[in-house]
C-alpha cells in the first residue's frame, strides 16, 4: 500500500494531456488491425495503466480496456464504494465492477463485435483472467508488447515536467542527510522523511555502506556507514517513477570532491542517446568507468533495465535512468540520474 496522498493534480497531469496519450494508442490500436487493447494492473506493475489513465492503481489488481473509440474501462473487483472514489481522482477512464473483471471484458469486446484483442505482456496475464474473457467471447490474442512500447516511448511533455520535479524532490531530500552519522538509518531517515512531507506518493531507500569493500545496494538502517557511502532513493510522484543515486563521505576533502561531481552530473542533463549507449554519457575528466546500466519506463513496469554494456536499447522509451560505477582519484563513486528530459527535450516534446 503506497503512503503518499492521491487525487488528481490537473495542473500538473491534466485530462486533455492523458487523452492525447488514448488518442494515440486507439490509432496505434486501429492500424494493427485490433479491437481493443488490454493492460493488467498489480501493486508493482502499475506503469502501463498510470500512463494511458493518469491514475496508479495501488492496492490490488485489475484490468484496463482500450478500444478503438471512446473512453478507456477501468475493470476492477473492488467494491463500488471504492470505485466511486477511484472515479473521483481519475477523470479520464470509466470504471466497472464485478468479481470476475475478465468477463466485463469479455462482455464489452462482444458489444463492438471484437474479433482480435491485443494484450501487453501476454505471458505475464493471469491465465483466470484470459479465461473469463474467453467463456464470454472466443476473441483472438496476441501480444502487443511492442506496440505499446512504440507509443509509450514517445516523449511527453508532461511527463518529462514530471521527471523533473520529482528528480528535485530526490536533490532537495538528499541535503537532509547528515554525512557524518554513525548508522546507514541516521542518514537515511532525515531524506526519506523529507520526500514524504514533500509530496511523493512512495519511496524506497538503499545504501551501500561502504564503498570501499561493495557496491551492492541493501535495505537496512542498521549498518555503519563507511568513509564513502551511497544511497539509492527511488520515488514515485502523481504515477512518475524517478532514481537517483548520490555518492558521499565524512572526510572533508573527498565530500567536497563529490559535492563537485554531483554538481556537473545534475548540469550536464544529456539528451538520451538512441541506442542507449553509454558513450554519449558524462563522466569526470580522469574517471575510470566500472559498470553501467540503463533503465526506463516499459510495459507495466514503472523501470526496467533496457540498456547496459552488453545491450543495446531496442524500443523507444520516453526518459531514462543512468546508473553507472566509476573511480576517481582512487575512489569508488556511485550516482544515478533521469536523462532524456533536459531543456531541449522539454522544448520538442511541447511541440
Amino acid at each position: 500500500m503506497r503512503h503518499g496522498l492521491i487525487l488528481w493534480r490537473e495542473d500538473e497531469l491534466s485530462s486533455a494531456d492523458v487523452k492525447a496519450r488514448q488518442a494515440r494508442l486507439q490509432r496505434a490500436i486501429a492500424a494493427a488491425g485490433l479491437d481493443g487493447l488490454l493492460i493488467y494492473t498489480n501493486h508493482v506493475r502499475s506503469a502501463g495503466v498510470t500512463w494511458v489513465s493518469g491514475f496508479t492503481p495501488y492496492w490490488s489488481d485489475g484490468l484496463v480496456l482500450v478500444l478503438r473509440e471512446g473512453a478507456p474501462i477501468f475493470l476492477t473487483a473492488l467494491s463500488k464504494r471504492v470505485g466511486e472514489w477511484v472515479k473521483s481522482v481519475a477523470p479520464t477512464f470509466e470504471v466497472a465492477h464485478s468479481p470476475f473483471p475478465g468477463k466485463i471484458a469479455g462482455e464489452r469486446l462482444a458489444m463492438v463485435g471484437a474479433k482480435r484483442l491485443g494484450v501487453v505482456e501476454l505471458d505475464r496475464m493471469p491465465g483466470g483472467v484470459v479465461d473469463e474473457i474467453l467463456s464470454v467471447l472466443p476473441v483472438e490474442l496476441s501480444d502487443a508488447t511492442d506496440l505499446f512500447a512504440k507509443v509509450r516511448g514517445q516523449a511527453d511533455h508532461a511527463e518529462l515536467k514530471l521527471v523533473r520535479h520529482t528528480d528535485d524532490l530526490a536533490r532537495e531530500a538528499f541535503k537532509a542527510g547528515d554525512v557524518k552519522s554513525r548508522y546507514a538509518g541516521d542518514f537515511t531517515g532525515p531524506v526519506e522523511r523529507a520526500v514524504r512531507l514533500a509530496g511523493a506518493e512512495e519511496c524506497y531507500v538503499a545504501v551501500a555502506p561502504d564503498l570501499a569493500k561493495d557496491r551492492r545496494f541493501i535495505r537496512t538502517g542498521k549498518a555503519e556507514l563507511g568513509r564513502t557511502f551511497a544511497v539509492r532513493l527511488s520515488v514515485a510522484y502523481n504515477g512518475v517513477w524517478v532514481r537517483r543515486i548520490e555518492t558521499f563521505s565524512s572526510v572533508s576533502e573527498i565530500a567536497a570532491r563529490l559535492a563537485s561531481v554531483s554538481a556537473e552530473l545534475d548540469r550536464v542533463a544529456p539528451t538520451l542517446p538512441a541506442d542507449g549507449s553509454i558513450s554519449a554519457f558524462y563522466l569526470p575528466e580522469g574517471a575510470g568507468l566500472v559498470d553501467w546500466h540503463l533503465e526506463a519506463p516499459f510495459g507495466t513496469r514503472p523501470l526496467k533495465v533496457v540498456a547496459d554494456a552488453e545491450t543495446s536499447l531496442g524500443a523507444p522509451v520516453p526518459y531514462g535512468i543512468l546508473t553507472t560505477a566509476f573511480s576517481l582519484d582512487g575512489e569508488t563513486i556511485a550516482a544515478s540520474r533521469p536523462v532524456g528530459f533536459g531543456d531541449n527535450v522539454l522544448r520538442e516534446a511541447a511541440e
